[in-house]
């Protein structure tokens, strides 16, 4: 198992620093993400924005701000500063909001058979956003399980502020809150068990020592 997760630390790596390394794909991304991020804010959560009270705006436009979060991860990765606490709720944020996404249009697709060219859009979107959370995921083993799990508990607390005050995005039926908080729910616990059990400095170090171990 270590042997499979240090496969992956590896081929993660290498893929970040090829995006990082080649100017027309990191200013690609960075462009996207920006687009993301104002579009998503003004025109998808701008009108909710406007009738929700000041303290729930940082939690509401969920997906542009985990594509904001990306893009200064990235840009600091780059500029070759060392992960924090920024990176951290990057990577959950981009793997949660990307994943919840998925589903939300997937769901909606297999009850209604309706596939509109801008709901495909915003899947593939949504694929690269939680696939550049992955990407972020090998700089996070000497993140310490405090930090990261004060990534979790904001992305908690913005479940609370959803679905617990209303203040959850647009839904379409047949989700219900009801459903789209139980995916929230759910990722939340997956990506917390993911940063304690799984990506822990220890693991990566064994794996590590088992590698030099057979060379």
């Amino acid at each position: 198992m270590t042997a499979g997760l240090l496969f992956v630390d590896t081929t993660l790596r290498r893929l970040l620093g090829w995006i990082l390394a080649v100017p027309v794909i990191f200013w690609a991304v960075m462009l996207i993400d920006f687009l993301g991020f104002s579009i998503g804010t003004v025109v998808w959560y701008g009108p909710q924005l406007l009738h929700a009270p000041w303290w729930a705006w940082p939690f509401i436009p969920d997906c542009p701000l985990a594509a904001f979060y990306g893009m200064i991860a990235y840009f600091r990765i780059r500029s070759l500063k060392k992960p924090d606490w920024l990176s951290t709720l990057a990577a959950v944020s981009c793997i949660k909001y990307g994943i919840w996404t998925i589903l939300f249009w997937g769901t909606k697709w297999a009850a209604t058979g309706e596939y509109l060219p801008i709901e495909i859009g915003l899947v593939v979107v949504h694929v690269a956003l939680a696939g550049q959370g992955v990407l972020l995921l090998p700089g996070l083993k000497n993140i310490s399980i405090a930090t990261r799990m004060l990534a979790i508990a904001w992305l908690g607390m913005s479940i609370v502020v959803d679905y617990g005050f209303g203040h959850h995005p647009a839904l379409a039926a047949p989700i219900t809150p009801a459903l789209a908080g139980t995916w929230a729910g759910l990722l939340t616990t997956l990506l917390a068990l993911l940063m304690l059990l799984v990506y822990t400095p220890y693991r990566l170090i064994a794996a590590t020592a088992q590698s030099d171990g057979r060379s």
